[in-house]
């Protein structure tokens, strides 16, 4: 009796190891993508930024914190999901932080204000304006100190199916401890009655080392602006020319703006870098926006176009078949992706004032396959028939994004 119960120990032992071994582990960094409703962009086999926030916050056991530019709701549409499981968390007595853009927030103020009332959770607004001259622009979550998110997504259901983004999860623990100190500094820094000092309570060395696909990679965390961010945090835009200097066959980019800006915010330092990088043969494609059209970031575009090695195509996401929607139907992505195996992926988009003056956040990594995942997404969008070159001479009509529907057209729900 004794040796079957032993042989039964030792056969449960064995199997729960062969399980264990056949369950793939969750990887470190994971993509995840807002695809724009009937269009064919992006890459339909990464997981939508809405399951994966969902899947996050179900995991919460002690505490959720999210910071974002803002919090716009439409009844059935698709944040309603994630604010429905926020509630979940914060009615199992997980604490629940939300801090928005003070200006955006008078924008949107109800849904905010309304999940505010709720137990456990806790809403403020940072002036960003009023801290570094910008706003409050990084779009972020972390989950009990342990996983994070951060990506191109606004807490606003328009991102999650009428605009094209990119983000990702992350579970590694100094990255997730890291972002926390960057809430933590502007949850303090949300307090008008004092002057609170950046948040730098656990530093970590980067870069970070990490396996993924039997692949070894190292991350780089990144924010800005400077005087703001943790102390032992990498400044953004030093990070991003950094890689762009050091490419030597490719650099592909996506954003929704650029420019070199301007008084204060003046800066070419970006753009410098990729000029010089075509100067040494690197072939640079970029994509951005049709949102850019119109605005002061067109002739730095036009620059870029003219020069030799350097492609530029604008991005015009079809209007989709329900209705006319404000501000959305663009491509909202920020990454760029260097010799196909180094990614930035981040917050910002790619003008002075993001790195200097407003509040983002971005990650680095040293890894070919989730380069090359980038790289895919990127081509996707290249080739994609809504992309137009911007050649010398091309003439590109501004397109209506505001809140206003342009002549006979239907604004949805209406």
């Amino acid at each position: 009796m004794r040796r079957l119960a032993a042989l039964a120990v030792v056969f449960l032992t064995l199997a729960g190891a062969v399980l264990r071994a056949g369950t793939p582990s969750a990887p470190p960094i994971q993509l995840g993508e807002s695809r724009p409703m009937e269009t064919a962009l992006g890459d339909p086999t990464l997981p939508t930024a809405a399951a994966t926030w969902v899947d996050m916050l179900k995991g919460a056991k002690q505490r959720v914190d999210l910071e974002h530019f803002y919090l716009s709701r439409k009844p059935g549409e698709s944040l309603d999901p994630v604010l429905d499981e926020i509630g979940r968390a914060a009615a199992r007595g997980v604490k629940v932080r939300l801090l928005l853009d003070a200006g955006m927030h008078r924008t949107y103020p109800q849904p905010a204000d309304s999940l505010g009332q709720l137990a456990n959770v806790s809403v403020r607004v940072i002036d960003y304006h009023r801290i570094a001259g910008g706003v409050q622009h990084a779009k972020f979550m972390i989950v009990d100190d342990r996983e994070a998110w951060l990506g191109s997504q606004n807490l606003d259901w328009r991102a999650l199916s009428h605009i094209h983004e990119l983000g990702a999860r992350v579970r590694l623990e100094p990255v997730a401890r890291t972002f926390e100190d960057v809430f933590e500094s502007d949850w303090a820094a949300s307090d008008t009655t004092s002057h609170a000092a950046p948040v730098d309570r656990r530093p970590a060395k980067w870069p970070l080392a990490f396996e993924q696909d039997g692949v070894k990679g190292e991350l780089w965390p990144s924010a800005s602006p400077k005087p703001q961010s943790p102390a032992s945090l990498p400044w953004d835009r030093d990070v991003l020319v950094g890689r762009l200097d050091a490419a030597q066959h490719e650099i592909v980019a996506q954003f929704l703006s650029y420019g070199v800006g301007g008084g204060k915010n003046a800066d070419s330092t970006l753009h410098k870098a990729l000029l010089a990088a075509a100067s040494r043969g690197v072939k640079v494609k970029l994509i951005v926006s049709d949102w850019e059209i119109g605005g002061r970031g067109e002739a730095d575009l036009r620059s870029l176009s003219a020069t030799p090695g350097i492609e530029v195509r604008i991005s015009q996401v079809p209007e989709w078949s329900g209705g006319y929607i404000p501000f959305a139907r663009v491509e909202h992505c920020k990454y760029m992706v260097a010799d196909t195996s180094w990614l930035w992926l981040g917050t910002s988009n790619w003008e002075p004032s993001y790195f200097l003056a407003t509040r983002n956040l971005a990650i680095t990594v040293h890894h070919a396959p989730l380069a090359r995942q980038a790289r895919g997404i990127f081509e996707t969008s290249w080739t994609a028939p809504s992309a137009v070159a911007l050649v010398p001479g091309a003439t590109i009509a501004k397109r209506v994004h505001a809140e206003s529907p342009p002549p006979g057209a239907t604004l949805y729900g209406e």
